[in-house]
């Protein structure tokens, strides 16, 4: 039988060396800036460009998701919707399989970081895929396609509170209930849009309660309408009494309904949060740390590799925290040159309000597995040291105590990705108009409500139909 290999102090040397390589390794936070300022600048072609120069680079095979999530939304973007659905579809194979292979990597990367597994996207990332992919094929004029996908949201929705048993507090996408229900009915398919319109009534109600957003004013006005073309008296009676609102007119002949999708802002990225628990002489000291900018973040990781040699003992847990990314336009009004009456957009999904909530949620679940990660490194620590230093001496036990914390220190940091590309927010404004040709003026304004940007584009409305456009701002 081979005897089994003893670790000289150079051989740990090497594996610290790797270990540090290896966490610092591909990751897409080092283009976010760029893609938020091409975005902000409206270059969407160049950034998605940029995002396939970085394919190895900066996301690599762990971040491969990412990768197809960031070139999708930013081909949506730039009107290559054809190619942007590819990609989602990419997204699509590759978040299953992830999230079928998950307990296994889980299992692979808990003594070193979370950031060493292949990033998965949270649940309410998976929920915009089909979504965003229906309204590429809306602009396609594939309408067919488009309900395709609306069912898929509605599957997925239903397999996260059922089949998968999750906890979240993200469990029904008040927003894709409301858009299914609108492609829905477009394409005839009334009672579907009904049921989607009923659901996203429920959800916003618990969207308000969370994330602050009530139900878009025209919604109530949908379930009523399509409860009439249904025959439902006394669903009609139920809605009222629970949100209120009449049953609207029907539209007049020859028109149609422009329907305005503003995705507004840059959503919030994370930073680091650390929690470290030391022992000097006896006595506990606790410190919590919580360092904005990429900058600040070195410095505060040296700092703390410093403190854990200064130290006898150590432990280090580091967490993930939304911080917002700062953007003017907060508001947008939508009115026809040639015609009557405007629409003011509302805010039908805080994808930031979103992600803060859902990663909350998250770590008091996880928080036990990132604390019980780090007492383990700081224990294998002491144990080596020990072992060590029965054999080679004070002197080797100090320094493989050393280079074991320093590398414990350095790699115990959170797991930062996003999808860094998504809005802060999707507003929508709905405007109904005589058939044909218009020049549409678009206004946009600051969080007090003043004109920053003002624009107007052609947009052609078909009689009876709904013309969806999406129109993004990120400065």
């Amino acid at each position: 039988m081979t005897a089994p290999r003893r670790l000289s102090v150079p051989g740990i040397v090497f594996r610290v060396s790797i270990a540090l390589f290896i966490v610092g390794c591909a990751s897409p936070s080092g283009i976010l800036t760029r893609l938020d300022r091409l975005e902000a600048q409206g270059r969407y072609d160049q950034a998605a460009g940029l995002v396939e120069q970085s394919k190895m680079s900066s996301y690599g095979e762990k971040n491969a998701l990412l990768y197809h999530l960031d070139r999708g939304i930013l081909l949506q973007l730039a009107g290559d919707y054809a190619d942007s659905n590819a990609s989602f579809e990419d997204a699509k194979r590759l978040a299953q399989d992830l999230y079928t292979r998950s307990v296994t990597n889980e299992a692979s990367t808990f003594l070193v970081s979370d950031n060493m597994r292949p990033y998965r996207a949270e649940d309410f990332e998976r929920a915009q895929i089909p979504l965003l992919c229906a309204l590429n094929y809306l602009m396609l004029g594939k309408d067919e396609d488009s309900l395709v996908e609306t069912r898929q949201v509605d599957s997925f929705l239903t397999k996260l509170k059922t089949d998968l048993g999750y906890k979240n507090v993200y469990t029904e996408d008040a927003f894709a209930r409301y858009l299914a229900g609108l492609i829905q009915e477009d394409e005839g398919e009334v009672n579907d849009a009904h049921i989607s319109f009923m659901q996203a009534l429920a959800a916003y109600d618990t969207y308000k309660k969370n994330y602050g957003v009530a139900a878009p004013p025209d919604l109530v006005e949908d379930a009523l309408r399509t409860a009439r073309k249904l025959g439902f008296s006394d669903r009609i009676e139920e809605i009222k009494k629970r949100w209120g609102g009449d049953v609207p007119a029907p539209r007049p002949a020859g028109t149609g309904e422009l329907v305005l999708l503003h995705y507004e802002g840059l959503a919030p990225h994370k930073v680091d949060f650390f929690f470290e628990i030391s022992v000097v002489k006896g006595l506990p000291f606790v410190s919590v740390q919580r360092p904005v900018g990429e900058d600040a973040q070195k410095v505060e990781q040296a700092n703390s590799i410093l403190r854990s040699v200064a130290m006898d003992q150590m432990v280090r847990v580091a967490f993930p925290t939304f911080v917002p990314t700062p953007y003017g336009i907060r508001g947008l009004t939508v009115r026809a040159e040639d015609a009557a009456g405007e629409s003011a957009a509302a805010v039908a999904q805080d994808i930031g309000a979103i992600a803060e909530k859902n990663l909350k949620d998250r770590m008091l679940r996880d928080r036990g597995k990132a604390i019980a990660r780090a007492l383990i490194k700081w224990a294998l620590t002491q144990k080596v040291a020990d072992k060590v230093g029965e054999k080679k001496g004070q002197g080797a036990a100090w320094l493989v105590k050393t280079l074991m914390q320093t590398a414990s220190t350095a790699t115990e940091v959170s797991d930062k990705r996003s999808w860094g590309t998504l809005p802060d927010k999707i507003a929508v404004a709905r405007l109904t108009l005589p058939a044909g040709e218009h020049p549409i003026r678009m206004s946009f304004q600051n969080a007090g409500g003043a004109e920053v940007l003002a624009r107007v584009e052609p947009v052609t409305v078909r009689a009876g139909r709904r013309t969806f456009i999406i129109v993004r701002t990120a400065q």
